[in-house]
């Protein structure tokens, strides 16, 4: 396990990585806060001992501190999280977990209105893990060759993920709330987002695998005035298998020229499992 020095001496790097990101030219930083990587994991860790687990305070002080920490070094940039409000794994391992694995987002709500008083005016939500519940952070129709079938209808997840987003939008409305869960809506997902940003749930729709199988579904929406449900994501999981093999990653389907091969030598990599 991490120690408590490694964990200090870690929050100076993230400092140096913002500091060159600067000097790169970049207009912000996003200091990954989601689906149980480091950041996730501390802010679950209700059972860990020292300074960064157990109490709230404790569990959230790792990623205030590097906000803090990049304020005071004087670094010229804007701080963006992508923040799990909602790990789906039950409380006392889970972060807005109660002790069942259902919502609670009373700490997550809590920790958004502190970081929007640090400074962040940016704060893209997701929940759940792709390495673990992918059925609940990315809905699917087909789950990948060592994935599950999906337990609930693909728009109870989508349901799920969006009205998450609700809920935080609603407890900081001043700050962008970048919503996630869009893709496996295909072409009807502009209509839905389009009435996310009306109602106030959300104000920033954002495509992550639906960017892969549709890189210019932007410019469609905006020439058009639509997405082609010829070029949508069909949630085959076939891009997530490839990611989180770390092997090159794009749509098989929708641009099979390039990926299919790709595919098809992972598969043979990995012995036809």
């Amino acid at each position: 396990m991490i120690t408590d020095e490694e964990l200090q001496a870690l929050e100076d790097d993230f400092v140096a990585a913002a500091r060159l990101a600067k000097q790169a030219g970049f207009d912000a930083v996003d200091i990954k806060a989601c689906h149980r990587y480091l950041i996730s994991e501390l802010l679950g860790a209700h059972n860990r001992p020292g300074n960064y687990g157990g109490s709230y305070e404790n569990r959230t002080r790792w990623l205030k501190n590097v906000i803090g920490k990049i304020r005071n070094a004087g670094i010229d940039i804007d701080i963006t999280t992508r923040l799990n409000a909602y790990d789906a794994i039950a409380y006392p391992y889970g972060w807005g977990s109660d002790s069942t694995g259902g919502i609670d987002l009373a700490e997550p709500k809590r920790l958004v209105q502190e970081l929007v008083s640090l400074g962040l005016s940016m704060i893209n939500i997701t929940i759940a893990t792709p390495y673990l519940t992918p059925h609940i952070s990315r809905p699917y129709d087909q789950p990948g060759r060592n994935g599950y079938p999906q337990p609930e209808h693909p728009l109870v997840g989508v349901a799920r993920i969006l009205n998450v987003a609700k809920e935080i939008q609603l407890t900081v409305p001043d700050c962008v709330i970048v919503g996630t869960g869009f893709s496996w809506l295909r072409q009807f997902a502009p209509y839905v987002a389009a009435g996310m940003i009306k109602e106030g749930w959300a104000s920033i729709c954002g495509f992550g695998r639906g960017g892969f199988a549709y890189p210019d579904f932007a410019k469609d929406i905006f020439t058009t005035g639509a997405m082609s449900p010829r070029k949508v994501c069909i949630s085959c999981s076939k891009c997530s298998e490839l990611k989180g093999a770390a092997w090159l990653t794009g749509c098989v389907v929708r641009d099979s020229e390039v990926y299919a091969p790709i595919y098809q030598d992972f598969i043979k990599a990995t012995g036809g499992k």
